[in-house]
This record gives C-alpha cells, structure tokens and sequence, in this order.
C-alpha cells in the first residue's frame, strides 16, 4: 500500500493533519497515525481501518498510484468527441460604444453580422443531427449595439432550427440595457447575464467611457442593473465581474458592498472579481500589477477583512475548456470561427469559416485539445492539488509551450502555506453568500 498522491500530512503546532484532494477529505488526526501514513507503514493497523483508509482515498494499492489521473483523462477525451450539447458564442459585431483603453479593437474598423452569415449560422447548425441542446452565449465587441441582429437570429434559429436553444447568456457592458432588451431577455428565457465594471465609480468611469465624448458610464449601469434585477426573474443569473488588478484592488470591496446592501435579498446576483492578466512589456509573463499565485491568494485575504466571506476551502474541479471541446465554436461578424475568447479578432487564429465548415487551422486545435491540456503536463500529473486545480488557462499554456512564454498558470494552492491555511480557514456557513476563492 502507498500514501495517495493527492494525500498531504502537515502539522500546526502541536496538532496533526490529513487532507484528500480527491475526496475532499479532512481531519485532524493523532501522531501515531501521521507517522505511520508519512513512513508508508500501516501493517500493524487493524484490516477495517486500512479499509477505511482505502475507502477514504487516503491509501492505494501499489500500481493504482495513478488512477484517479487517467480516469479524468479518459472522462476528458470522452468528453471532448461525446457531447451532445453545440455551444456556440456569436459575436454579432466588433462594434462598441465604449472606448476603453485596453481593448482588442484599437482603431480596427467596425464589423456587424450580415443576413448571408446569419443564415450561414442557421445551415451550420442544421448540419448534424448529433446534437440535442443548443446553448448561445452572446459576445462581443458590445453584443447589444448589433441587438437587432441578436434578435434575428434567435428568431430564425427558433423556426428553423431543430435543436432547441436550451441556454442562453450575454457578455455586455450594461449600458444599453433599455426596456426593449430587458423583454427579450425574459422571453427568451436567458441563463445569465454578465456586466463587466471597471472597479467603483470613480475608476470605472476613467477607463469605460462613451466612445466620443468619453462621458461617464457608471450611473447609467447602475441604473439598468436596477431594471434587470426587479423584472428578470429570479431563475436568471446576474454576474457582476469587477475587473481587478493591484492598481484599484480596493475597489472590488467597495463595489461589492454597495451592490450587496442595496439588493440584500437577491440570492441570483453574484458579485465576482476579473482579474485583468497583463503582460510584461517583453510579453513574457504577467505583469507586476497583474493579481497572480500569491498576491491573487492575498487579495482575497483582504477582501475579507472588509466583511466578504470567502471561502478558502478547495473545491474539485472538473476540467475543461472549450478551446479543447470539438462541440464549441466562437462565431465572429465575418463567419470566422475561433477556439477561443482570446483568439477572437486575431487572423492568424482563425480556424476556419461557418459557410465552409472546413478546419483552415488544425495545428492550433490540435495544440489546445492535446499538447497545451493540463492531461499532458507531466508537472500536473504529480501534483497533489490536481483534483481541485482547473489546470490553469489553456490559451497561456499554449503561448509557455508553443511561444516559450512563462506564464505561471499554477493555482496558488501549490504554495503548501497557503493550502494548510485555506484548510484551517474558517468554515463557512450554510446559507451564507459566498465567494469562493477558486
């Protein structure tokens, strides 16, 4: 028999303990049974309890070392050619009515989705007969500037399209959420809707303002997030991402709070931070100022002193990314198609066009459905947080591998301080409003 990989002995002070990262298990346990789980010498315990340290997953015959890995990797493969569900995300422009600094389109020119791509969009779907659920997150540019093409194709998918839509959700900037919008998002039932702000007013308003006259935006959101949280009902999720980095980490705390103590009783609105991953000026790995392994772990210690439960405790994660499902498209204005979000509106990744519904580019596929996967990272393989890390960003991945970046994709539950902190953390409790630090 030999200790799990995903076992991990530590002591605080004069207490001892056992945490599985594949169960989930926790305990505080004697010294007898610490040492005997750290020598690998558990003979001269009683045959009930070894089992029910095998049960438990604490202890595993010799050569199954590795099962838990290659179940999930055999479940990931599975997954990759076996889903019955086409998520599309459709950009139905690049287009924005916000001139934020930092975004992807700069001075490209503005493109919206013609009625020939639409119903290139509508063949495609009609195409395969495999697919039994249809789920559309809408994206942009600012999906909401082309809302007459959004609707449009909802309207011809759901007259002449078999597979039903299913799940629906938005990526927008909050501001052009008028009455119009607000119906539609509730007759057509949607999943989710996610508002990006900046931080709290006053730095929101330095980076997101109008295109033109750079006018502030912050009210105006806030206004419509009033609408959409009184008339959408409560089975519709309302993400609020905070983008933050240590420049205005701050912020997060005030926005949270102020949006927490003006609609205290909407269990369906979660408040979360984005954090913004830049680049060095080399393009390298992330920049000072971006929230990454440690400094991500101490924000969250910071937020909770400002009266935000976090909870620190690790959750299994089931991995995946839709750069590596073969059931997943992100749609442009043109009918290009693309792997992934941060691949959208870059040429040289495009891995082929809706009309044709050929692959232009198999290498890039092939790179994130294999080489740039966390089940082909020997390092992943080893580590004893591998239940409950997603694997980091796959897109990252492919730049450390295929470019010779250094981006550090690592949960910061690798730093053992950390992972026996977050373990003797707090409990939170049931019913509590949460955010969960992973």
């Amino acid at each position: 028999m030999k200790r799990s990989l995903y076992t991990y002995l530590f002591r605080n002070r004069d207490s001892f303990y056992l945490y599985n990262s594949q169960t989930g298990f926790f305990s505080e346990i004697n010294e007898t049974l610490f040492e005997a789980l750290f020598n690998e010498d558990i003979k001269s315990f009683d045959p009930k309890f070894i089992k029910h340290l095998k049960d438990k997953k604490i202890i595993v015959e010799d050569g199954h070392l590795y099962d838990y890995y290659h179940l999930s990797r055999l479940n990931h493969l599975y997954s990759m050619g076996n889903n019955d569900i086409l998520g599309l995300t459709i950009a139905p422009t690049t287009g924005c009515n916000f001139a934020c600094p930092y975004c992807f389109e700069g001075n490209k020119k503005d493109k919206r989705m013609t009625s020939e791509t639409i119903s290139d969009i509508i063949n495609f779907i009609n195409s395969s007969n495999r697919y039994k659920e249809l789920h559309i997150t809408w994206y942009g540019g600012e999906p909401l500037t082309a809302f007459d093409i959004i609707k449009s194709i909802v309207l011809r998918i759901r007259s002449e399209c078999q597979i039903p839509i299913t799940s629906q959700s938005i990526v927008t900037n909050g501001y052009l959420l008028n009455q119009d919008v607000i119906a539609f998002l509730k007759d057509n039932q949607f999943k989710n809707i996610q508002i990006t702000f900046d931080g709290a007013e006053t730095n929101h308003n330095k980076t997101r303002g109008l295109k033109g006259n750079h006018m502030p935006t912050f009210h105006k959101i806030m206004t419509n997030l009033d609408r959409i949280v009184t008339e959408l009902p409560e089975n519709t999720r309302i993400s609020i991402r905070v983008n933050v980095n240590k420049k205005n980490e701050q912020d997060f705390a005030l926005l949270y709070n102020l949006i927490k103590e003006k609609y205290p009783q909407k269990r369906n609105l979660v408040v979360y931070p984005g954090f913004i991953r830049e680049s060095n000026t080399t393009d390298m790995y992330m920049c000072f100022n971006s929230l990454v392994g440690k400094s991500r772990y101490e924000f969250y210690k910071k937020i909770q002193n400002h009266g935000i439960n976090v909870d620190f405790y690790p959750q299994i994660y089931n991995k995946g990314c839709m750069a590596c499902q073969n059931s997943s498209f992100i749609i442009g204005p043109s009918g290009e198609l693309y792997k992934c979000w941060n691949d959208f509106n870059h040429p040289e990744k495009i891995v082929g066009y809706i009309k044709d519904r050929k692959i232009t580019n198999p290498s890039l596929i092939s790179q994130y459905a294999c080489d740039s996967n966390v089940f082909y990272d020997v390092k992943c393989k080893d580590c004893k947080i591998f239940p409950v890390c997603n694997g980091g960003c796959t897109w990252y991945r492919n730049k450390n591998i295929y470019e010779g970046k250094r981006y550090d994709v690592c949960s910061f539950l690798v730093d053992d301080t950390i992972l026996e902190e977050c373990l003797l953390a707090k409990p939170i409790e049931k019913g509590e409003k949460v955010i969960k630090a992973f």
